[in-house]
């Protein structure tokens, strides 16, 4: 969905524009026997007692389950299985080992070497969204040469930067051509220096920003490419 969020010109100049993700279209689609669309659905798959842990405890070994499963079907409740939720039939939940819920959770930050071994944990902290529109991206004015960025960077998403109104319009082409005409990308970050994350959501993955414009006469287009990954050359 679009949102607004706030930047700033060359000229320190701040304003709200719309922000939204840049789509491709499907390489693809599924369709039914009948060439019309697939539709989607949420079944039961199974329920509570009925995996292999609840089965076990039942019966007590693999040998008597067994004789079980080819007697009969203790896995499957054939009054429930199959049956069709819809968004406000079910709620999720998190359970324990022995199935039953869990009704309060701590959350941890559990920090692993490269062998995947753990190193250290901690209380995890919420890290709150830095692109809102309340607080306007600042201009950096660090200009960064397109194929240096390319390069450098691994630039994993981007994002479209859209007018709202006849002065953002302007707004918005004169930071376009200006990085046109000069052939590089601007460096976009939070905090007061442009020198924080970009983080979009609360606990999002942390970006640096990489803004580019590109004019066609009267049209143009702002986009924002965004990295998490500096590429480096091994030691």
């Amino acid at each position: 969905m679009p949102r607004l969020i706030r930047i700033t010109d060359a000229a320190r100049r701040d304003t709200s524009v719309v922000m939204e993700r840049t789509r491709r279209p499907p390489r693809w689609r599924l369709v039914g026997p009948d060439g019309g669309d697939v539709d989607y659905a949420t079944l039961v798959k199974t329920t509570e007692g009925r995996d292999y842990a609840g089965l076990l405890a039942r019966f007590g070994d693999d040998d008597a389950l067994a004789d079980a499963l080819v007697a009969g079907d203790p896995e499957l409740d054939l009054e429930l299985v199959g049956r069709r939720l819809e968004g406000e039939d079910s709620d999720r939940v998190w359970v324990k080992d022995d199935g039953a819920i869990l009704y309060s959770v701590r959350y941890l930050r559990v920090t692993t070497d490269p062998n995947g071994d753990e190193v250290g944990r901690e209380d995890f902290v919420t890290v709150e969204a830095t692109v809102n529109e309340d607080a306007a991206l600042p201009w950096t004015g660090r200009l960064y040469p397109k194929d240096e960025v390319v390069h450098r960077f691994a630039l994993v998403r981007k994002v479209m930067l859209h007018h709202v109104d006849g002065l953002t319009f302007d707004f918005l082409r004169d930071i376009a051509t200006t990085l046109a005409e000069a052939d590089k990308m601007a460096l976009v970050g939070s905090g007061a220096r442009g020198a924080q994350p970009l983080v979009f959501q609360a606990n999002g993955t942390p970006y640096r920003g990489f803004l580019e414009g590109r004019v066609d006469g009267d049209r143009f287009r702002l986009v924002l490419h965004l990295s998490n990954f500096e590429l480096k050359r091994p030691a």
